[in-house]
């Protein structure tokens, strides 16, 4: 077994990026670089130099018309989608399958190979109450959606008859996929193409996750590693939303303050 570098896993990903752009241009898909890919291509036209991963945001009509696009990629690359009987993550993923990477996530291990990841944006609602509803609702399912992978397996180890036989009935109740499908339809309630403002609604905070359409539209390029990829063209006050203000400053091109990774995992070349 050949262990996979930083510098080589980002080459790898790197890869997958272009050839899902291929894709996405030939069938006209918007996509754009989005976290720490679009904060790098602002910093260093590139990798952030300790990233390990490749962040892409999607419109859900793009996103859901990219699930039946699988035979357009070469054999070596996977798209992984959430399914009934493969339900780890709320979004897409784009594996090459000559790697394998072993992560350690929370009480789980989860095996795949060196992946980029594609996230779907969806709309929100005009009315500020009814949006306000709307993401705490969401956030609600992300955080059960997590809890069915992770916590209720925990609660069945415990020392407690009365909580073991609870997590073993939530657990039976509430299955990750019949929470990210109630997590999807609540999300994709509100059509992408017919509000002024969208987001990131199926993963991480989504009543942060909260911005104006016309941040991303119509999208520029930045440079990322040599090739010009499309991004928003109010990149700047999205970094600062998510990161805080310093990193628009010049003295952060080149130079970010160095944040630890959340990630844990052994990644290796197959045989």
């Amino acid at each position: 077994m050949k262990d996979i570098s930083l510098k080589e896993m980002q080459k790898i990903e790197l890869g997958l990026l272009m050839e899902l752009d291929v894709v996405c241009k030939k069938h006209g898909l918007r996509y754009y670089i989005d976290g720490g890919t679009l904060l790098g291509a602002m910093c260093y036209e590139g990798f952030i130099p300790w990233d390990d991963d490749i962040d892409l945001k999607m419109p859900r009509p793009d996103y859901e018309r990219l699930k039946g696009l699988t035979h357009e990629f070469p054999p070596h690359i996977k798209l992984r989608f959430p399914a009934k009987d493969d339900c780890e993550y709320t979004f897409l993923k784009l594996i090459d399958t000559r790697t394998v990477l072993i992560e350690k996530t929370g009480e789980r291990t989860k095996q795949s190979g060196v992946y980029i990841d594609v996230l779907p944006m969806d709309g929100h609602p005009e009315n500020e109450q009814v949006c306000t509803e709307h993401l705490k609702k969401l956030s609600r399912l992300n955080t059960m959606f997590h809890n069915s992978l992770d916590r209720f397996k925990g609660m069945r180890r415990s020392k407690s008859v009365a909580v073991r036989l609870k997590g073993a009935a939530y657990a039976m109740l509430f299955t990750p996929w019949s929470i990210l499908t109630k997590l999807e339809r609540t999300a994709s309630l509100y059509k992408y193409d017919e509000c002024s403002r969208v987001g990131l609604l199926i993963e991480g905070d989504p009543i942060k996750e909260r911005f104006e359409k016309e941040w991303l539209e119509p999208p520029i390029e930045l440079e990322f590693e040599g090739h010009m990829l499309p991004a928003p063209p109010g990149y700047r006050r999205h970094m600062e939303l998510f990161y805080g203000s310093h990193v628009t400053k010049p003295e952060c091109y080149h130079n970010l303050p160095r944040y630890p990774g959340n990630h844990e995992y052994t990644v290796y070349w197959k045989e």
